[in-house]
């Protein structure tokens, strides 16, 4: 916040630690701090990296190059960053990674990229990324991902690809073997279905929240997921429904799932499984409080939930509401009957 428009020329020796973010600096030097660990860059007007820029912080684990204007990165521009652990770019103007982009930084654990115009992911770019844990590639104005994408990335573990323009879940997530946290918030999927996740059997986290389009999770949706803990899918203003049979209930071992802010109005009595143990929230749903939601009252906390129908139960905290008066007209409870047997 020092409004430096060039970067400082002196600096004090055996520097670990240098943020000059906030600023108006348009370029760098070749820096010769070789005992710099961190680098922080962030917000300023930096539109081109040097060659050989780098090549002496052999000891820098961490690089935030966030909020520039980059418009490219040439293959050899992170040469010398062997010991990168931490790489932002966000906020940039890129357009164009060159193939291997990355392959000087061997060691990279997390890579940032979100808020730039890159429109696709390439194979190419993981190239000698072998220890890669986290990519986030949010808002970057991505609808598909090749089938080989994060092939060469063996050890990626989540990814983030929020704020795109995905309308499934993508086949090419099924190249990163290891994926365990996925988060695809703000894509404009209309439903899942017994195909959607099939690339991804093995995630233990999915966050499928603020999706302008969902209407539906239907029939097994989440079969075969032996490994998920955690799944939010809240403040979808569409979702209506969720399949019975969206989940395997006798083998799921989901520890919390986040239902809130939807437009629910019923919800399959197998949910109680979850909500016994204080794993489920159904908050901020327009809830139908009769016989097909009476389960509802048998969860730890009812706090926060209302009925919006029927008309004598509108308005009404379902806590107030006793389940006796949860009724439903005598052909829909003998329908509900027939179907539990």
């Amino acid at each position: 916040h020092a409004q430096l428009t060039v970067f400082p020329n002196s600096l004090p020796g055996h520097l670990h630690f240098l943020n000059i973010s906030f600023n108006d600096v348009k370029s760098i030097p070749l820096l010769h701090e070789q005992k710099l660990t961190t680098l922080v860059l962030c917000h300023n007007a930096i539109d081109v990296i040097l060659r050989g820029t780098f090549n002496r912080l052999n000891d820098l684990h961490t690089l935030d190059f966030s909020h520039n204007r980059l418009s490219s990165l040439d293959a050899d521009d992170l040469d010398g960053l062997e010991s990168l652990q931490f790489l932002s770019l966000e906020g940039n103007s890129l357009r164009n990674l060159a193939p291997y982009a990355f392959h000087r930084t061997p060691n990279l654990k997390m890579l940032r990229l979100s808020n730039n115009p890159l429109k696709f992911i390439d194979a190419t770019w993981f190239r000698n990324l072998d220890v890669l844990e986290s990519l986030e590639v949010r808002s970057i104005d991505a609808h598909s991902i090749t089938d080989n994408a994060f092939s060469l990335a063996t050890r990626l573990e989540s990814i983030d690809l929020s704020d795109n323009d995905f309308v499934d879940i993508p086949r090419g997530l099924g190249s990163a073997r290891n994926l365990k946290i996925l988060r695809m918030d703000q894509n404009p999927l209309v439903k899942l279905d017994s195909s959607s996740m099939s690339g991804v059997r093995r995630l233990r986290e999915l966050y499928l929240s603020q999706m302008p389009q969902l209407e539906a999770i239907e029939d097994g949706s989440f079969w075969y997921m032996k490994a998920l803990r955690v799944v939010e899918i809240s403040g979808n203003p569409l979702l209506k429904v969720v399949s019975a049979s969206a989940f395997q209930w006798n083998t799921s071992p989901i520890l919390r799932m986040e239902l809130a802010n939807n437009s629910l109005s019923t919800l399959p009595e197998g949910f109680v499984e979850w909500c016994g143990k204080g794993k489920l929230d159904l908050g901020g749903n327009p809830w139908s409080c009769n016989c097909e939601t009476s389960w509802i009252k048998r969860c730890r906390s009812t706090e926060g939930l209302m009925c919006s129908s029927p008309p004598r139960l509108a308005g009404r905290s379902l806590d107030e509401v006793d389940v006796s008066e949860m009724t439903c007209p005598l052909s829909r409870t003998l329908l509900l009957q027939f179907e539990n047997t």
